[in-house]
């Protein structure tokens, strides 16, 4: 187990949540913020990513069609047949 040095207010805001969202300690309260900030930003980057499909017109079908040559290359650069 580690342990971090966070600032006194920030240490009795993180008891005040533990305590009114029933969680049993700490960490796990954190590994919850720590999955909804992820989820948080796969959210956005999806909300881009859509959002520069439909700019270019493309369906996402089209997408992986199109990019299918692209990752054959990285494979054959990253794992050569010897």
């Amino acid at each position: 187990m580690k342990t971090i040095g966070i600032p006194e207010d920030l240490h009795k805001e993180l008891i005040r949540l533990k305590l009114e969202n029933g969680n049993r300690n700490i960490a796990e309260m954190i590994k919850k913020l720590v999955y909804e900030h992820k989820k948080r930003q796969f959210l956005g980057n999806s909300l881009k990513f859509n959002e520069m499909l439909r700019k270019s017109g493309k369906t996402f079908d089209q997408f992986l069609k199109e990019s299918r040559k692209v990752r054959e290359e990285i494979a054959d650069e990253w794992f050569p047949e010897e």
